[in-house]
Order: C-alpha cells, then sequence, then structure tokens
C-alpha cells in the first residue's frame, strides 16, 4: 500500500509514527498542524484534546515495548491539497486505528484533525 502513497503524505505519515516511537513530543508536533484537534469516544461520550494536551501526554522516551509495537497505514484517500490516512498501531497491549485528515498548507502536508479507538487486548 505505501508504494502507491504520494510521498510528501507519507513523510508526513513518518513523522506521525516517529512521534510515536520516540515518545518525543518535539518530534510528534512536525506532524500536526498548530490549531490541530484530537477527538475520541470515552465512557461511551464524545470527547477532545488540543495539540497541545495530546503532546503533554508523551513520555518524552521510547516505550520500553517499542520493538514489539508495530505501525502501518491501511489507506490513503488524497486530492490536490486534502487527504485522508486510515492507519493500525498495534502495541502488545492494545491496537489503535487512527483516521487523520491531512491538508497540504504553504506546500506541507500536516494533520489537522486525529479521531481514533483503543482495542485493548486481554
Amino acid at each position: 500500500m505505501t508504494s502507491l502513497i504520494p510521498e510528501p503524505i507519507r513523510i508526513a505519515i513518518a513523522r506521525y509514527f516517529d512521534g510515536h516511537a520516540t515518545g518525543d513530543p518535539s518530534v510528534m508536533r512536525h506532524a500536526f498542524h498548530e490549531r490541530a484537534r484530537l477527538q475520541f469516544v470515552q465512557h461511551g461520550g464524545y470527547a477532545e484534546w488540543s495539540l497541545d494536551e495530546y503532546l503533554a501526554r508523551l513520555p518524552g522516551r521510547a516505550a520500553d515495548d517499542e520493538p514489539r509495537r508495530t505501525r502501518r497505514i491501511t489507506a490513503v484517500h488524497a486530492t490536490d491539497e486534502a487527504a485522508t490516512a486510515e492507519l493500525e498501531l498495534d502495541y502488545p497491549t492494545v491496537r489503535f486505528v487512527d483516521y487523520l485528515t491531512l491538508l497540504r498548507i504553504d506546500g506541507e502536508w500536516l494533520i489537522v484533525n486525529k479521531a481514533f479507538k483503543a482495542h485493548p487486548k486481554g
């Protein structure tokens, strides 16, 4: 699938994956627009974080189980300046499905919205 993804979009998603791999908020910030929002369902209701709230949750270092974590792009749909991406982040205790909205702003692809669902394992 990744060979069919336009290179600039693949690079933007790689920045996001690097942020997860390193746990470093400064790395993750490069993947997002400064006013990006993150949405999810918590306790049956709508919840959201600003980018700063999301970045504050990162540990600042790679997770101890990082070698056992995998991340992949499952789908991308793109036009000239807008794209969506579906991702799977498979970790030892949880599998996340992320839906990203990306926009090309001043020539650079950035995540402007992330909706996600965590599927605990066990």
